[in-house]
């Protein structure tokens, strides 16, 4: 407690009337001097606790504003959980295809779709599980994907296998029960044996990729899996082995080829009479000229599409031949990277295919040549 007690203020109390020259012993200035630092010490705390004051006002002003923004978000959330659980079941499935990743193929992560659409709640895992199109694609690396695969319910299946080792029995047991829903199929293999004993059963095949020559001549013995083709893309290393997969493949309408290979002779002519759509590309550290002799065996009447990249000598008259002997429908030829024409030869490629677009392309600029 603040003690302002003075010999003058007891005798002010006593007496109103005494004279305040008789008390000696304390002077009046001192104490006027006293209470004014007192009055400085008290207002100067009164304005410290004011701001204290006023620090906690704006905080409390703060969290209030907080409250209300947290509860704000709540309700949305829950309305939004209402909405989400009033979403017909047809609406999310379609929600969810749109959610998954762009790879043609998917490998399991818990983290991205569809896996982590069936750890959020209840319903999503059910519709989720319910969506054969989530579970149509599909890189395998081993042979433990049974239950993504029984959630397909029927559904065609693009597959990607990758196997350095006989996995003949272990392919067998896991694709027998889905053989009949493969329509696309990514392979890389070094050995197998019986093929046949694998890919007897694909019936529903449609698309075929296979990266490397060898696993080709491992399947090409077995005709049966090349019949019902439409769409391959390929790496295969002679002309030869490009005309048998030709041949193998009457139903072909797409073909891809990464080539390197070198100029064959005696190459027996061969028409395809389904083919529309043709890319080529070369190699010109393995071979300058791949397509050298090609043409020459080659005849296409449907090619419509054709895109050549990345083969520094470009035979000429015998494509000039090719397309005269074909007489094929072509709208598009497209000479890529380093493959070298002069303007009179695709000037010719036109006067024999009126209808044809020209187009070159090198990676710093594209022209429309016709």
């Amino acid at each position: 407690m603040l003690d302002l007690e003075t010999p003058y203020s007891r005798a002010a109390f006593f007496n109103p009337n005494h004279c305040a020259i008789e008390l000696e012993d304390q002077s009046i200035n001192t104490i006027i001097t006293e209470r004014q630092q007192q009055l400085d010490t008290v207002l100067h705390e009164i304005s410290d606790l004011e701001t204290i004051m006023g620090g906690i006002q704006n905080l409390r002003q703060q969290l209030v504003e907080n409250k209300n923004k947290i509860i704000e978000s709540v309700n949305l959330h829950e309305r939004l959980r209402l909405v989400l659980w009033r979403v017909p079941t047809e609406i999310l499935s379609h929600i969810f295809v749109l959610c998954l990743p762009e790879d043609k193929y998917l490998s399991p992560a818990s983290r991205l779709a569809p896996i982590l659409l069936t750890r959020i709640c209840r319903r999503w895992r059910e519709v989720a599980a319910g969506t054969p199109s989530l579970w149509c694609r599909l890189r395998l690396a081993s042979f433990c994907y049974d239950a993504w695969l029984k959630r397909t319910l029927g559904h065609p299946l693009s597959l990607s296998l990758r196997c350095y080792d006989n996995w003949t029995p272990l392919a067998r047991s896991l694709l027998q029960p889905y053989i009949h829903q493969v329509s696309s199929l990514d392979i890389d293999f070094q050995r197998v044996e019986r093929p046949e004993s694998v890919f007897k059963d694909f019936s529903a095949l449609q698309e075929l990729i296979i990266p490397n020559h060898n696993t080709f001549k491992l399947l090409s013995s077995f005709a049966p899996f090349w019949v019902h083709l439409t769409k391959v893309e390929i790496s295969i290393d002679t002309q030869y082995a490009f005309l048998h997969l030709l041949r193998l493949c009457p139903n072909l309408s797409s073909l891809t080829n990464h080539m390197g290979f070198f100029k064959q002779k005696s190459l027996k002519p061969f028409t395809h009479a389904k083919l529309q759509s043709l890319h080529l590309y070369g190699n010109p550290w393995i071979s300058r000229d791949p397509l050298l002799g090609m043409f020459r065996a080659l005849s296409l009447p449907n090619l419509r599409v054709l895109d050549v990249w990345n083969t520094s000598m470009w035979p000429h008259e015998e494509f000039k031949t090719f397309l005269a002997r074909s007489s094929c429908p072509l709208e598009s030829l497209v000479f890529g990277g380093i493959v070298t024409t002069t303007v009179e030869e695709r000037a010719e490629y036109v006067d024999l295919v009126p209808s044809l677009k020209v187009v070159v392309r090198n990676p710093s600029r594209t022209t429309m040549c016709y």
